[in-house]
């Protein structure tokens, strides 16, 4: 039997592969830059000259899904590792293609010049020969689909956990169109934000309109959201 907190992990990426096989969730480009973690210039970039086209790119107002914020950093590492624009895009789309087929990754690796996904020895760039020594993927750079942004490389970038952004905070792209909400409420993390931020409500007055809120959970959240208005 799993213990609990492998058990919450595996539930936390049960739920992430299920949001790579179609859109879900819903984003402009600054709530898309503040969650993944990239620059908006960057995320406008890349969708103005194809690099990476968000799931709603025929929207009007254009808007970014769920697994497009992993898709970003992904994009993004691969950047940050020296593969080349080109081949950054398209091993981005090729792997978004194997997921949305159901194929299962937890893991990306690379050199700069080729891409294994999880334990495969297979050059996932052009085709080439397998590796045949796995102490080679050790050496590699790794993407982790379901950790946080914590920098990459010399860039001072940050975005939360996709599943946990903060102790009491949850993202599902099943509820509230992928906004982060408090731990067992539908109530939007920004909601309180506003609240906090354009109306002046401390903790305890929001907590007055929100019962289902706590002190600790309300001051979560605002700092959530004030953390995340920072690294956009």
């Amino acid at each position: 039997m799993l213990g609990p907190s492998i058990a919450k992990a595996e539930d936390h990426r049960d739920l992430v592969h299920q949001a790579l096989l179609s859109p879900r969730g819903r984003y402009s480009a600054m709530r898309a830059s503040q969650l993944s973690g990239i620059p908006i210039s960057t995320v406008y970039e890349w969708q103005r000259h194809d690099v990476y086209p968000p799931d709603y790119k025929r929207a009007s107002p254009l808007a970014w899904s769920y697994r497009d914020l992993i898709y970003l950093r992904l994009l993004a590492w691969l950047r940050t590792n020296r593969v080349p624009r080109a081949d950054a895009a398209a091993e981005v789309v090729a792997i978004k293609r194997a997921l949305m087929a159901g194929t299962r990754v937890n893991i990306i690796r690379t050199d700069g010049k080729s891409i294994l996904l999880d334990d495969q020895l297979t050059n996932q760039i052009g085709g080439q020969d397998p590796f045949q020594d796995l102490a080679i993927t050790r050496l590699m750079d790794t993407f982790d689909l379901l950790e946080p942004l914590d920098e990459l490389g010399h860039l001072p970038l940050w975005g939360p956990n996709l599943v946990n952004p903060s102790s009491c905070t949850f993202i599902s792209p099943l509820v509230m169109a992928g906004e982060p909400c408090v731990e067992s409420t539908r109530i939007p993390t920004a909601s309180i934000h506003a609240l906090y931020k354009e109306r002046g409500l401390n903790a305890e007055r929001i907590v007055r309109l929100y019962p289902a809120l706590t002190i600790e959970s309300v001051d979560d959240a605002i700092g959530l959201e004030l953390r995340l208005r920072r690294a956009a």
